[in-house]
């Protein structure tokens, strides 16, 4: 949230005119920014685990196990192409200015192709709700608090889901943006679709854990 929301405050200091204090906010946001890309370094192993989890216990529709399997290969693509990008901007590996340039665009490419495919897991996801709900009602004779139970169970997940189709509609100009060069896309536009996205992804984690 802190990383999205600085930008915010950025522009709203920028407009009335305190560049100091701008400036000072500016650089806070670009340490979280850089804090964020360094401790997604041991990203790669627990990925992999998700990885094996996800084939020893697939999806059931097909649909959803391919395009797990491709989502999860745009990460494998993603990760060390921007792990690549913060070594060589930091000067810890030997990269070329061009080359750590062509890693972030790169990396932020395939985080682009795996949001633009969150949409397509989503569209699946909710023709399965909706198949869920539908189902409850045309079954034969059921306890009126059995069927109770299973519609909360439907709703919270379309709760969910909205959430989650809320949280990728904001990251994806995100993801265009850091991928094409020399995007105009305002800063403060970040700004704003970030914190919602953050916000929206804490209330999540703040629901499962309630």
């Amino acid at each position: 949230i802190t990383q999205y929301f600085t930008k915010i405050i950025v522009w709203l200091y920028a407009k009335r005119g305190l560049k100091s204090a701008a400036e000072r906010v500016r650089i806070l946001s670009g340490l979280v920014a850089d804090y964020r890309i360094m401790i997604r370094l041991v990203g790669l192993a627990p990925m992999a685990q998700f990885i094996r989890y996800g084939e020893q216990y697939p999806a059931q529709s097909r649909v959803l196990r391919w395009l797990d399997r491709a989502m999860n290969l745009s990460l494998v693509c993603y990760y060390p192409l921007e792990h690549a990008y913060w070594l060589g901007a930091h000067r810890i590996i030997p990269l070329s200015d061009k080359a750590v340039e062509n890693a972030g665009y790169w990396s932020c490419r395939f985080w682009a192709v795996w949001v633009a495919l969150q949409f397509v897991h989503l569209g699946e996801e909710y023709r399965g709700i909706t198949k869920r709900r539908k189902n409850i009602f045309i079954q034969g004779k059921i306890d009126a608090v059995k069927m109770q139970e299973e519609l909360d169970a439907v709703e919270a997940d379309t709760k969910s889901w909205k959430i989650q189709l809320l949280i990728n509609a904001c990251y994806f100009p995100l993801t265009m943006h850091w991928s094409i060069r020399g995007s105009t896309f305002p800063d403060v536009a970040v700004g704003c679709f970030g914190t919602v996205a953050a916000l929206a992804q804490a209330y999540n984690v703040w629901n499962a854990t309630a």
